[in-house]
């Protein structure tokens, strides 16, 4: 206890040092205080009091992969949610979970849903350290690049790759609407040359430290990849460079691996589910 105080009162006296990261300085020397001091004492095996509701290939991918990441899967309960073949009842009994029925949601302890998969991310970050003892937040000095890409990806870059998965993914070619094609691959560059530029001389978002916002922009790479045979990617080889990078990592393996069927029929579409994937 005394060595809590003690790195409350020196986290507090940076205040005037680090100005407006002074909450975010402050709360993550206290936690990572009270964390790391049973670090040798051997891990409880609790039972698990989060529930995330999941189905790959959607956006609770994101979630789902930094639940492996932490390895903080005796805490959290993947739920998987069969989208595509699911009866009326059970749609109706996961609108009682998620209002819109739609996917990911993170049901909390105290009955709490969190509904968008950035939110996901960036609460379970916050939350848990991984098996050993590491947090999946960024450094002081990553904190802005964290917080933007995380939304940027969540935002604006799901917003694009939406429409050009649709399109070029299930619509035949005669049928397409080119145009909407034309523009969201325009759009789509930019955010490329975006990212690019941020990961040109960086491992991952967050310079060489793996965080919790490589598994929101990683999974828009790697959704980007599989549209239209990995085309919308060939002109930014610092994007491909990442995505190898993160397909290399055990957990991404773990949580991404699905034969190539499983993958097709999980993303077919099906007007009579009224289920879909959430749009953030």
């Amino acid at each position: 206890m005394r060595h809590l105080v003690s790195v409350a009162i020196a986290a507090a006296a940076s205040v005037v040092v680090v100005g407006g990261a002074a909450y975010y300085y402050l709360r993550k020397k206290i936690r990572g205080s009270v964390r790391s001091l049973n670090v040798n004492e051997k891990p409880v095996r609790q039972e698990r009091h989060l529930k995330l509701y999941h189905s790959f290939p959607f956006r609770s991918s994101r979630c789902a992969w930094l639940v492996n990441e932490l390895h903080v899967e005796d805490y959290v309960e993947v739920v998987n949610v069969n989208i595509h073949g699911a009866e009326a009842k059970e749609l109706l009994e996961y609108r009682d979970v998620h209002p819109h029925g739609t996917l990911p949601a993170l049901v909390l302890e105290d009955g709490k849903v969190i509904l968008e998969s950035s939110a996901i991310c960036l609460y379970l970050a916050e939350t848990f350290l991984d098996s050993n003892g590491n947090s999946l937040l960024p450094e002081s000095e990553y904190f802005a690049d964290y917080f933007n890409m995380i939304c940027y990806s969540a935002c604006t870059v799901d917003a694009i790759l939406e429409p050009l998965y649709m399109q070029l993914t299930h619509i035949p070619e005669e049928k397409r609407n080119q145009s909407l094609v034309d523009t969201n691959l325009r759009k789509f560059n930019i955010c490329c040359n975006v990212i690019s530029s941020l990961l040109n001389d960086r491992l991952y978002v967050c310079g060489s430290k793996f965080t919790a916002a490589d598994c929101v922009l990683g999974y828009n790479i790697w959704w980007a990849s599989a549209i239209h045979n990995g085309e919308l990617l060939k002109e930014f080889p610092v994007l491909v460079q990442y995505l190898e990078r993160l397909k290399e990592r055990p957990a991404f393996k773990e949580c991404m691996k699905r034969k190539a069927s499983e993958t097709s029929e999980a993303t077919d579409t099906n007007e009579t589910a009224q289920l879909k994937e959430s749009s953030q």
